[in-house]
């Protein structure tokens, strides 16, 4: 069973009534080797809308690792506050 679609194809009418400026789709695009092409200020498919769609999702910190252990103001620092 095909998974329901979260946002309309870029330059379809569904996608046209809810503000989407990406251009028209090509005959043939639409596949892995051929993706649509997208405006990056669409409101619909854009970046912008991408990181609105986010915000509100929480995960993990990562307290771990590299960047944790490499931090340079104390309070980021793994073995901070020191007692």
């Amino acid at each position: 069973m095909a998974a329901e679609r979260l946002l309309p194809l870029p330059g379809s009418p569904e996608a046209r009534e809810e503000g989407c400026t990406c251009p028209e789709p090509k005959p043939g695009q639409g596949g892995r080797d051929y993706p649509f092409d997208l405006d990056r200020d669409c409101p619909v498919h854009g970046l912008a809308a991408a990181g609105a769609a986010r915000v509100g999702e929480k995960g993990p910190i990562d307290k771990e690792g590299d960047i944790a252990d490499a931090a340079v103001e104390p309070e980021l620092r793994k073995d901070w506050p020191r007692e």
